[in-house]
């Protein structure tokens, strides 16, 4: 009777280990620590302290990605990360999502991209048309093209989405429309690059009540890269704003990065805020 039981424990531990044996599990991580400031001034009190150095995170993470082959040379994945950070905060899950993806595209439920920021090229210094949302969404790439819709149900945003971009010979240009809710959304950009000098451009709108333009241009060599970012945004609803962002990074090898940043947020009604901060983090 016990040689029976640990062969039906055998039997049953090597069928629940099959799928496994299958899959491409990869365990991957970021930390993060900054040391940041600015010479920020409450208009009304005076009090700069607000301001002030400290160190804070930038989302630490551990992230779980998995995949496996499925019937039809389909692939399917999910991945889950949990963030955290300096300031004691309870951890949190992020970019969970489920999907599985072939020769005709990638579906994905969950946190899903948003085919809106197709035209997003020049950064998101200032105005972030778009970003993650739980929902559905369809990739697919045909040559040099690739489509993409999302749809988030009421529930969360309820929010459509549609987008596409054409790359080749360092060359892109994209765009996206998203309806949020009875709201537009919009995006389009061009880019270039080459030999490690980029060029960038993005038209962004929120139905015609706040709108963008911003130009971003960077160069990378030897592990170095420098980034100058410009966007000037205006609208009804909201005061004009303008960001200039000037952003430098060094790989120091082994995973593990050091970069500068230096911000020039300059306000209607409010003197000019200069922000900065050092980062330095590992990628694991």
């Amino acid at each position: 009777m016990k040689f029976r039981k640990t062969a039906v424990a055998v039997a049953l531990a090597s069928m629940a280990a099959a799928p496994l044996a299958q899959a491409d599990v990869t365990l991957s991580g970021y930390i993060g620590i900054i040391l940041e400031g600015s010479d920020f001034e409450d208009p009304v009190t005076g009090d700069d302290s607000a301001g002030d150095l400290e160190f804070t995170s930038d989302d630490s993470s551990l992230n779980i990605a998995a995949s496996a082959p499925m019937f039809g040379g389909l692939t399917a994945y999910g991945n889950y990360r949990l963030d955290s950070g300096l300031t004691g905060s309870t951890p949190a899950g992020d970019n969970v999502w489920i999907g599985f993806r072939g020769g005709f595209g990638d579906v994905r439920i969950g946190e899903v991209p948003d085919a809106t920021e197709f035209g997003q090229v020049a950064n998101d210094a200032l105005f972030d048309i778009g970003g993650e949302d739980a929902g559905i969404s369809y990739t697919g790439v045909f040559g040099p093209v690739t489509f993409g819709a999302n749809w988030s149900p009421q529930n969360n945003t309820d929010r459509t989405a549609v987008g596409v971009k054409f790359g080749a010979f360092g060359f892109g240009i994209g765009i996206g429309v998203a309806d949020l809710d009875g709201l537009t959304q919009s995006s389009v950009g061009a880019s270039f690059g080459i030999a490690g000098f980029s060029i960038a451009g993005a038209f962004k709108d929120f139905d015609n009540d706040f709108e963008s333009i911003g130009v971003q241009i960077g160069y990378g060599f030897a592990g170095v890269s420098l980034s100058l970012t410009i966007e000037d945004g205006s609208g009804d609803a909201n005061d004009d704003e303008s960001i200039v962002r000037l952003d430098v990074g060094y790989g120091l090898g082994g995973g593990m990065n050091i970069s500068g940043r230096v911000d020039n947020v300059e306000s209607a009604g409010v003197e000019d805020v200069v922000s900065y901060r050092v980062l330095l983090s590992k990628s694991f």
